[in-house]
């Protein structure tokens, strides 16, 4: 799939570090949340022999064997985005980062308890990962997920798990 980035404006490049906010402040997090489609970046990493799940710890999806991401912020590059992430939540390098696919998920849980679910647009990315795996607070039970593992889990993944691991594998990595 090909994916490119636009930081241009009336023919320049546009400064993306005028763009960088930190993180939303909780409350104003929940109204956009709420609000809004959530826009993610997620990650198979093939790591190992196999492509790494985590058991999520939060919701939505808590307990779900997940790939590794999260929503993406402002002037900061998905690739970038997805790199950091792939980094904090599960202490990987990543190698050879490619977009294979988008994809979007839908919750009737939200981390906020504010009734309206989660709405998430995903940019579904493959890469290695280099390192050692050592999780962050949010995820746990690492699995690496080859051919014949997925063959035996696939019934207990959720869909979108289920197609993103099928695009991964055929590409033949």
């Amino acid at each position: 799939m090909d994916y490119k980035e636009y930081a241009i404006e009336n023919k320049e490049p546009v400064n993306l570090k005028n763009l960088e906010v930190n993180f939303i402040p909780g409350k104003d997090y929940e109204s956009a949340h709420k609000n809004t489609i959530v826009v993610c970046a997620d990650v198979l990493i093939y790591h190992q022999g196999g492509y790494l799940l985590v058991q999520r710890n939060n919701v939505p999806a808590i307990g779900e064997l997940w790939p590794i991401g999260g929503r993406l912020q402002r002037g900061i590059s998905a690739e970038e985005g997805i790199r950091r992430k792939a980094k904090s939540e599960c202490g990987l390098e990543l190698d050879n980062l490619n977009l294979i696919n988008v994809g979007r998920t839908s919750f009737e849980t939200d981390p906020f308890n504010h009734g309206k679910g989660t709405d998430t647009l995903n940019l579904m990315y493959v890469a290695n990962g280099k390192g050692k795996i050592i999780l962050d607070q949010l995820h746990s039970e690492p699995t690496l997920v080859t051919e014949d593992v997925f063959e035996k889990i696939k019934s207990g993944l959720h869909p979108y798990v289920v197609d993103f691991i099928k695009m991964a594998l055929s590409e033949n990595r």
